[in-house]
């Protein structure tokens, strides 16, 4: 039937009909982007580690599950993407909150990868790792991946003392 997709009418050029492809070429490469994506966001989601990518404007551009469980995030600051706003929550968890926050502005200016425990006042124990960001050889921002190295029962004696 004239007008219909894929039928050639002979009201509309060559040109409409380039675009009308194009698009359809389009819609299937976002479709395969979104796919990819999804994909990549579940594996990252059955880490046991905790992944956290932050930009370089300090927008959260990707948390794990066990990152928000690990460092016990609420759901309306996972929302709010807002980094600032993470480290101040989790400040108050940690043993030494003002060397955490300096090493963390330190590293959001660096190419260098890092690695260093955080020791938390009930007695958790992270490795933290992080890595520079680079997307066509500009820094664009950090990811953190968090191990919980906590003692086995350390928590549980720091309960009953």
């Amino acid at each position: 039937m004239p007008g219909d997709a894929g039928h050639d009418d002979p009201g509309i050029g060559p040109e409409v009909e380039e675009l009308r492809a194009r698009v359809r070429e389009l819609e299937l490469q976002y479709d395969a982007l979104r796919k990819k994506e999804a994909i990549l966001h579940a594996t990252l989601n059955v880490c046991d580690d905790g992944v956290l990518a932050v930009n370089e404007c300090g927008q959260v551009v990707f948390a794990n599950r066990q990152f928000l469980k690990m460092w016990r995030i609420p759901p309306d600051l996972v929302e709010a993407a807002d980094d600032n706003e993470m480290l101040n929550f989790v400040l108050d968890q940690l043993q030494e909150p003002d060397a955490f926050l300096s090493r963390v502005r330190e590293l959001y200016t660096s190419l260098r990868t890092s690695t260093d425990k955080l020791r938390f006042i009930d007695g958790r124990v992270f490795l933290r790792t992080s890595h520079p960001l680079v997307v066509d050889d500009a820094l664009c921002g950090r990811v953190w991946t968090f191990r919980d190295e906590t003692p086995a029962g350390a928590l549980r004696s720091r309960a009953h003392a």
